[in-house]
């Protein structure tokens, strides 16, 4: 899961993402204890699926997105994306605790082309890609249509 990520390049790319997508409230950073730590700054930032270890340094986090509330959040920040098995699912649930017109950011080593396509496969609109490195970061938009389940 993004072994040995320099943070600090991703970390300005995703703040450019969110920034782009005007996300200025709460976010869910999963999966990765160190963006969270250093997206932190400034915003309310909850991990989602750290290691006990890290979620007892982190003020907030969760063990899952269930516990967070459908539509509460201005983004979701996660890795890996583009090379999961089950990352139909795993966008379905980033896209369901984001409000309409809130940001999903996936944050992957390398693989910009799959990232894109399933970001586009996932519902996401206006997407955009940012590189720091090796990292790709590639952000969309959701957007809950009127009578949609979430």
């Amino acid at each position: 899961m993004l072994e040995g990520l320099f943070v600090t390049p991703a970390v300005t790319a995703i703040t450019e993402a969110l920034a782009s997508a005007r996300a200025t409230g709460a976010i869910a950073v999963v999966g990765n204890a160190k963006l969270a730590l250093a997206l932190g700054a400034g915003r309310e930032v909850i991990p989602v699926g750290v290691s006990p270890r890290a979620a007892k340094k982190l003020r907030g986090a969760a063990r899952e997105l269930t516990a967070i509330s459908p539509a509460s959040l201005d983004a979701v920040v996660g890795v890996d994306l583009a090379t999961a098995d089950a990352w139909q699912d795993a966008l379905r649930n980033w896209s369901h605790v984001v409000r309409d017109g809130g940001a999903i950011v996936i944050v992957d080593r390398g693989h910009p082309l799959e990232a894109s396509r399933r970001a586009l496969c996932g519902g996401l609109t206006e997407i955009e890609q940012r590189r720091a490195g090796r990292t790709v970061i590639t952000s969309g938009l959701v957007s809950h249509l009127p009578g949609e389940a979430r």
